[in-house]
């Protein structure tokens, strides 16, 4: 269900993210969900720990924008808008493979999450390349509610009103 992120991923098999092979325009594709692909790991393979969470961009109006959501323990879940600024979305929006402004959102601006939320208190210098090497993920009890999530905006072009 939803969007057909990627197509045509061309990998020789020694880059560190998927995001590193080349691969189509995001979101441009001719494919369908009946060639949507998964991975299996096994525990002496899945050993790469170059420090990012996986990242994914939902409740969006396009690929480009959406609620904010990390993949640690195997569950999805959201990041708190405590000290959330623009340099917080730079780097997600980096990670995901965009390199235009960015524009950070609270407020579960694209509306609440569901899962756990898993980060909170993030400090992004903007110069990282993953959210990862931004904050230690913890799973330690903290003051957020959904109300909170926060979002991105990647590719941001502020529209001048005449």
């Amino acid at each position: 269900q939803g969007f057909i992120l990627l197509d045509d991923v061309a990998c020789v098999g020694t880059e560190l993210s998927l995001l590193d092979c080349p691969h189509s325009n995001w979101g441009q594709h001719d494919c369908s969900h009946a060639e949507d692909l998964g991975v299996r790991c096994s525990p002496e393979s899945n050993t790469v720990m170059d420090g990012r969470p996986p990242v994914r961009l939902v409740d969006g109006e396009s690929t480009k924008e959406g609620r904010v959501e990390v993949l640690l323990h195997g569950q999805w879940g959201s990041v708190c808008d405590d000290d959330w600024t623009d340099r917080d979305a730079a780097v997600v929006c980096r990670q995901l493979g965009f390199s235009g402004t960015a524009k950070a959102r609270a407020m579960a601006y694209f509306g609440e999450g569901h899962g756990p939320i898993h980060l909170d208190n993030i400090e992004c210098s903007g110069m990282e390349h993953t959210l990862g090497q931004c904050a230690t993920p913890d799973t330690r009890i903290h003051s957020c509610w959904h109300t909170e999530d926060v979002g991105v905006m990647c590719d941001y072009v502020e529209e001048k009103v005449p």
